[in-house]
């Protein structure tokens, strides 16, 4: 499974994507992207979930793995 981290790294990169380019364009400080994608802070609030989906243009469900979730209980 991913972590939050890595999630937000992953589709920071596939964007091409600095992590100062997604902090200036989503809002989030770069000291705070820096932080979550080396596992730092693993937890984040609303606020900052959205801010990240919206710069990378994928879910909230996505950044926070809930379909991971789903799968590995089998719920479909």
């Amino acid at each position: 499974m991913t972590t939050f981290g890595q999630r937000v790294q992953s589709a920071r990169e596939r964007r091409g994507l600095s992590q100062t380019q997604l902090a200036l364009r989503s809002g989030v400080p770069q000291a705070t992207v820096s932080r979550i994608e080396s596992g730092i802070r693993a937890g984040t609030g609303v606020a900052v979930l959205k801010k990240l989906a919206l710069a990378l243009g994928v879910s909230v469900d996505y950044l926070v793995g809930m379909h991971e979730e789903f799968d590995r209980v089998g719920v479909s």
